[in-house]
């Protein structure tokens, strides 16, 4: 592979997962082997991440299907299209402070970056935010990346269905109006 086309796979990946997330679209955002990072890995912590079934054998499928580019991609997406705090604060129509007092109270979702905050679009819809955001970010573990939360936000999920067919994720449910108690509850189970 020439240098143009590697430098082109992650611009691309990162368009592409940019323009998902401007749609509010699920990521494609996977965990799998390792790429080219795990030849820094020393002996032994190559062979404890196989004693438990880790593979940190080179990425052979080329780059654009490498998942840790994927996902760095994703991230970077979701770091560029995300407001910040004076962003969000505009898009509300409300004060800075506003928006700082419902991060400390976890009622938005943000991702800290360089100093400062990140608030990612799936929260919010036509200048408001989404119903049910503070219970629901109160019941998802506190522990998970930007990338998990964002994922499952916007992923359909099969336990939030109305109707026969249509399979709503949970930023669509709450859109809708439906029950906030079942998003909860998938949050709550969440793994």
């Amino acid at each position: 592979m020439n240098d143009a086309v590697i430098d082109a796979v992650p611009e691309k990946l990162f368009q592409e997962a940019r323009q998902r997330l401007l749609k509010n679209a699920p990521l494609r955002a996977d965990s799998g082997k390792s790429g080219p990072e795990a030849q820094n890995l020393s002996a032994g912590e190559a062979a404890a991440l196989k004693a438990v079934g880790l593979n940190t054998d080179a990425w052979e499928e080329g780059a654009e299907h490498d998942p840790l580019q994927q996902s760095i991609a994703d991230y970077m997406a979701l770091l560029e299209t995300s407001y910040s705090t004076s962003q969000a604060a505009k898009y509300l129509k409300v004060d800075a402070s506003r928006i700082r007092q419902r991060l400390r109270e976890h009622s938005l979702f943000g991702i800290d970056y360089d100093g400062e905050k990140r608030l990612p679009r799936f929260q919010f819809e036509r200048a408001k935010v989404i119903p049910g955001m503070r219970e629901v970010l109160a019941a998802l573990p506190k522990e998970l990346n930007p990338l998990d939360v964002a994922e499952w936000f916007l992923s359909p999920n099969p336990d939030l269905e109305i109707g026969d067919e249509e399979i709503l994720s949970p930023r669509e449910w709450l859109l809708k109006g439906q029950p906030i108690e079942a998003v909860v509850e998938l949050a709550r189970s969440f793994e």
